[in-house]
Parts: C-alpha cells; structure tokens; sequence
C-alpha cells in the first residue's frame, strides 16, 4: 500500500485550515488516513483543524484491530471525544468560539480487504476502480440537502453564496444521526485508489473533471496523480485551500 498528499493554499488565503495526516495502530494491522477542513469564515478554524487531525491520530495509534465493527466503533467513539476536546478549546477562549472544522478518514484493515470510512461536513472519501470513479461519503450539507429535496447541482450553485455545513467537529452531540458521524464499510482491492479531500478540490472540479485526471493519470506515479488533482483545481479557481491524500491498494 502506497500514499501520497499534498495541501495547498487557495487563492487569496492568508492562513492554509486544512490538515492532513498518518499513523498505523499499534498492533501494524490497521492504517489510518485522515483529512480536515477548519470551517472558513469561523474563528479559529486552523485550529479546530489541526486539532481534528492530530488528536485522532493520537488516539488511533492506540487502537488494536478485532474486527471491522469494533474498528468502526472505535473510530466514532474517537470522532466524538476529539469533537468534545475541540468544544471545550472553544469554550476558554472568545476568540475561538465558534471554531470547527470537517473530517474524514480512510482506515483500512490489512490482509481483510476492507476499509471503513467516517465522515464529518462536506470533506469527502472516493474510490478509483476499475476507470470508475465513486464517492464514498455523502456530505453533510445544505446543498446536499437541497439535492435531497430533488434540486440539480446547478440550481443549488444558483441559489447558494456558501455550502453551509450541517454538521462539524466541535458540534457533535455523541447522540443520535446528527450528533455521531456517518461510518461506512467498503470493500478494497488490489489496483484501487483511495482519495481523501477537502472541498477546496471537490467544489472546484466536478467528478467528471476528476474522474478524467485519475483516467489519464492510471499509469503515472500517485504523486503526479495528486499534483494533477490539485493542478485541476487551482486552475479552477478554487479560492478554498486544496487537499487530497492518496492511498493505493
């Protein structure tokens, strides 16, 4: 298994709120991805993002493999408790109040071919197999919802300014659909590619643009594939920070 990343600034940023990062459990029978997004506009969001980051891995260094339930379990239970440690950072500073921050995270599960997947916000997984590509993830959104509601994505580009988030580390109640984030158990094979992004990649280009770069880039090395994503969306014009990490089966 191989991985690559790369994180730039979007245009006009000062400050880059996306983080990344790796780590394997401690038993070497899991390996986790992971990719955050501190909410723009909000105060503190590069904290709330490293933070997101950096914690879950500190705790998912711990974790030692049973089964995919368990794994899923743990994952969650870890989402929450880093989302109540982002809450409580808020709560002692006015500055930070408000401060959140998207999550996603790839773990997969060595010699099982399975992977599980959690996601918090519109920060999303995808799969590349086969000359497919997938998401993965459903985002946590209101042009998510409106696309629900049977609105085209062109209509929600239309009537929204900014993709509100619906759901965001350092809001997670720990109960219920809206306070837990969604978990997902997916199959894995040899030749697929996995891609963890912020919405500074996905926003900009569509799946079809997207799509197209992992066909044309198939053959090439995952670092080219991932300067071409992020290329793809800064010639967008993407004014989001860009990230996507990379993982091949």
């Amino acid at each position: 298994m191989e991985s690559y990343a790369i994180s730039r600034l979007g245009y006009g940023k000062k400050v880059n709120e996306d983080f990344f990062g790796a780590c394997v459990s401690c038993d070497r029978k899991v390996r986790f991805a992971v990719v955050a997004d501190g909410m723009g506009g909000h105060a503190a969001g590069d904290v709330a993002g490293s933070l997101s980051v950096f914690r879950f891995l500190e705790i998912a260094k711990t974790y030692t493999h049973e089964s995919e339930e368990g794994l899923s379990d743990f994952i969650s239970d870890s989402v929450v408790k880093v989302s109540k440690i982002i809450e409580d950072e808020a709560s002692k500073n006015p500055e930070k109040k408000g401060m959140g921050s998207t999550i996603v995270i790839l773990a997969v599960i060595e010699n099982e071919n399975r992977a599980v997947i959690c996601n918090v916000g519109d920060s999303r997984a995808y799969c590349f197999r086969d000359g497919k590509l997938s998401q993965l993830t459903k985002d946590h959104s209101i042009a998510q919802l409106m696309l629900d509601k049977g609105y085209t994505r062109e209509e929600t580009k239309k009537y929204l300014t900014t993709n509100a988030i619906t759901k965001a580390m350092g809001f997670l109640s720990g109960t219920g659909p809206a306070g837990l984030p969604d978990m997902y158990g997916v199959d894995c094979r040899e030749g697929d590619i996995f891609m963890l992004c912020s919405d500074g990649l996905s926003s900009a280009a569509d799946d079809y643009e997207i799509s197209a770069i992992f066909r044309e880039n198939r053959l090439s090395s995952l670092k080219n594939l991932c300067k071409s994503l992020v290329r793809c969306a800064l010639g967008c014009g993407s004014e989001d920070d860009i990230t996507a990490v990379l993982v091949s089966i």
